[in-house]
């Protein structure tokens, strides 16, 4: 009878314990070694008494030490049994999570192209996946390659995320139905995803015009734009990433066109249209992902 008994109520306690750790419970067959083990540590004596006498003839057999065996054993079996699930939920939880560094490299004045600056930023797939990952695409298409921040408002926002390549922001910009070859590689906007962080100073977000509207645009929160006065938090702006190395250099972004830009005209003459009407703002040069 206490062998029937017992078996079920292990493999409950260890579906319940898994459970209550975030993860599955791997059960074994009555003919796996854990099983197996599971028998000879814990069942053996419900045949013999004797049997049960000669292991552990140098125990106090008390009702308190049979429970405490009875405790650790069951602990030890569920600890294995939960392992395996355990490791690869963290595998799994890694390869899709794992934050990645990218640095962009920034001309701050047209003016003296031979000065460049760092600025390191720490993507956070965790935060926002659908962000990152298009953060990701674009740099490693080098896609920011000689964009410049064409909106920087002080006390609010720097924004950049308009190619200087026209081809790029066809394709991934607006569209252009004019381009049959820019209509078949149209790539489309991002949908909306939760906000998982605040909109705090040295946060970076994708801009938007409306609901999952998010394409290639984005800006550094220069103050902590979560509440008031500007309540992006409330308007659905979802951080993905924060600076890590170079706030100084933000600071010192050119602001003197403020948002003058237009972004239409600016996506499709690209860097010609910057250089031309816009000479004097901060570029970067170079992004890449470490």
């Amino acid at each position: 009878m206490r062998r029937a008994t017992i078996v079920p109520f292990l493999v409950l306690l260890n579906a319940a314990k898994c459970s209550a750790f975030g993860f599955a419970p791997v059960f074994k067959t009555a003919g796996s070694p854990v099983a197996a083990l599971a028998s000879r540590s814990l069942l053996r004596s419900s045949s013999s008494p004797d049997i049960l006498s000669e292991q552990i003839e140098d125990m106090v057999v008390s009702e308190t030490s049979r429970r405490g065996i009875f405790r650790r054993s069951v602990s030890l079996l569920t600890i294995g049994s939960c392992l395996p699930s355990f490791i690869a939920n963290a595998e799994e939880s890694s390869a899709t999570e794992q934050t990645f560094t990218v640095v962009f490299t920034i001309q701050l004045d047209s003016s003296r192209p031979e000065e460049l600056s760092e600025l390191e930023i720490e993507c956070h797939p965790d935060w926002a996946p659908d962000a990152a990952a298009r953060f990701r695409e674009l740099v490693e298409l080098g896609f920011y390659k000689d964009s410049p921040f064409f909106r920087v408002l002080p006390g609010f926002i720097a924004q950049f995320g308009i190619s200087a390549d026209p081809s790029f922001n066809k394709q991934w910009m607006y569209c252009d139905t004019s381009d049959a070859e820019a209509v078949k590689l149209c790539k489309q906007p991002l949908p909306d995803e939760p906000r998982k962080v605040p909109n705090k100073k040295g946060t970076l977000s994708f801009a938007s015009s409306g609901k999952n509207s998010r394409r290639t645009q984005v800006f550094i929160n220069l103050v902590d734009n979560s509440g008031l006065p500007n309540f992006l938090d409330g308007q659905g702006f979802v951080p993905f990433a924060r600076i890590v190395r170079g706030e100084d250099i933000v600071k010192k972004l050119n602001d003197e066109y403020k948002g003058n830009v237009n972004q239409g005209k600016a996506a499709y003459y690209g860097k010609e249209y910057f250089e031309k009407v816009f000479p004097r703002l901060s570029v970067i040069r170079d992004a890449k992902i470490l």
